[in-house]
């Protein structure tokens, strides 16, 4: 019988049967509330919710969203206004990432660190905060992995201007509009197209199509709007890596940051001094975005920097093992056993006690002010409900009401009232540079609009003219989409 099994189940029956168990691990780790969302995929979300469903939303006024919102409309055909859904749609996204980073590790050094890697990465807390955000990082590694793999196509194929140069504009266009690190997407293919012993015509027509591409992308997102507040000490978030979301842990500790940081230098360090004549596509999109990264260090870095870390650190670390080691397994696989085991180890505890998330109702700061807002909302008469929030896209998705983005600073007080004319609360951070002149417009107004909560994330103000009325059904709001729940 055990011969029987052995004939019929493959490696990759297991494989399968282990993602599918890590599946509803995620699953069961989720969030589900419309809390925690990164703003830019809100946004997308929003965006797709009101085209589809026909609705009339202030979206519209939020910006120019990231071409993340293409890859939402396959899903908000079948599960229109479903948060669940997009995480796991998100999470599919990760597991196929895996699969092709596992295929390219393989081919590039061996199963056995690949494999490591791999389930790593896939086990790793960054990994699950990341979809449960629907975050930028996981799509950024995504892109990053069918870029390689078009980059290779490219170079194999004969014509000059094959399909799939076209698939590798897009997906250039794609990783720019996300994040900075985006950028290392074209700056990889332009340095090994401008090094290519091949074909000079089709590598001049790939040079001019990413930088054309690049620019026309930044110039439309002018910056990239919605991404999550970087953090002044990179190490403090690079911890997150390992020891999971920041509402679990104090966020002023920075030793574990640094642990990641030295392993990841180390990787690339080392990568780059004994494969600097043989680099891939890969190789090169991974530690570039993961020195970009650190200018606005957030959790779709810490994921890209630790993605790198793996695939680029595992090999180094088997091939240490064998230098030093002695025979047998014990020997030859000793400390990378220990290594593996100890990050495989904290990764769970870590994900034991992500479930104190949903639990205790933790939220983040903005979080914390959006919730806020939105039990005023849920008080609040329909017709009678207009915000203008620092986060949007986060703020109409839980309050699901008309909400506007901050108005600019005006230096004339008087013609500052009459063009916020209308708006019954306000949520912003005044702690932030950007904002100064805004909270001193509406300090001016403290006649106008009280305070009705101060925290540490920012402020809720309130139209002090903004009677409580009777709150009708949530349906008649025109900027509710359908809900439904895949839990």
């Amino acid at each position: 019988m055990l011969t029987t099994l052995r004939d019929n189940i493959a490696p990759r029956h297991l494989g399968l049967l282990g993602l599918c168990l890590l599946a509803w691990a995620y699953m069961s780790l989720f969030r589900y509330d419309s809390y925690g969302i990164e703003e830019t995929a809100a946004l997308d979300l929003l965006l797709n919710w009101s085209i589809v469903h026909q609705i009339a939303s202030p979206v519209a006024f939020f910006g120019v969203p990231d071409l993340r919102a293409i890859l939402f409309i396959p899903l908000n055909m079948h599960w229109i206004g479903s948060i669940p859904a997009a995480k796991v749609y998100t999470m599919l996204f990760l597991f196929g990432t895996a699969l092709l980073l596992y295929k390219w590790a393989e081919t590039r050094y061996s199963s056995e660190s690949s494999m490591m890697a791999t389930a790593l990465l896939l086990i790793a807390p960054i990994s699950l905060m990341q979809v449960d955000a629907i975050g930028a990082g996981v799509y950024l590694l995504w892109a990053f992995a069918v870029s390689a793999f078009l980059d290779k196509l490219l170079h194999e194929s004969e014509r000059s201007a094959p399909s799939w140069f076209f698939l590798q504009i897009l997906t250039c266009a794609f990783a720019v509009s996300l994040h900075p690190m985006g950028l290392a997407l074209p700056l990889a293919l332009i340095w090994r197209w401008f090094f290519s012993p091949g074909d000079q015509k089709k590598a001049q027509k790939m040079i001019i199509a990413m930088v054309l591409t690049t620019i026309v992308i930044l110039f439309l997102r002018w910056g990239w709007y919605g991404m999550d507040t970087a953090t002044l000490n990179p190490l403090i978030i690079l911890g997150d890596a390992i020891s999971g979301s920041p509402l679990l842990h104090s966020t002023d500790s920075w030793g574990i940051g640094l642990i990641v940081a030295d392993l990841g230098l180390a990787a690339m360090i080392f990568t780059l001094l004994i494969q600097r004549r043989n680099l891939d596509s890969t190789m090169l999109m991974l530690i570039i975005a993961s020195v970009i990264g650190v200018a606005h260090a957030d959790h779709a870095w810490v994921l890209i920097f630790w993605a790198t870390t793996l695939y680029l650190g595992m090999p180094l670390l088997i091939g240490l093992n064998q230098r030093i080691g002695w025979r047998g397994l014990t020997g030859q696989r000793g400390l990378v056993l220990v290594v593996v085991t100890i990050i495989a180890t904290v990764a769970m505890l870590t994900a034991k006690n992500s479930l104190n998330i949903t639990k205790l109702g933790l939220k983040s700061d903005s979080d914390i002010l959006i919730n806020i807002l939105n039990r005023e909302a849920e008080s609040s008469p329909i017709d009678g409900f207009i915000a203008a929030s620092q986060w949007p896209a986060r703020t109409l998705l839980a309050t699901r009401r008309d909400v506007l983005p901050l108005p600019p600073s005006n230096e004339d007080a008087a013609d500052f009232s009459t063009k916020i004319t209308g708006v019954t609360h306000v949520l912003f951070n005044p702690q932030k540079e950007e904002l100064h002149d805004l909270a001193r417009n509406f300090a001016s107004l403290s006649d106008t609009y009280e305070t009705i909560a101060l925290m540490p994330g920012g402020v809720v103000l309130k139209h002090s003219s903004h009677k409580k009325k009777k709150t009708l059904p949530a349906h008649h709001s025109a900027t509710q989409p359908t809900t439904t729940s895949t839990h």
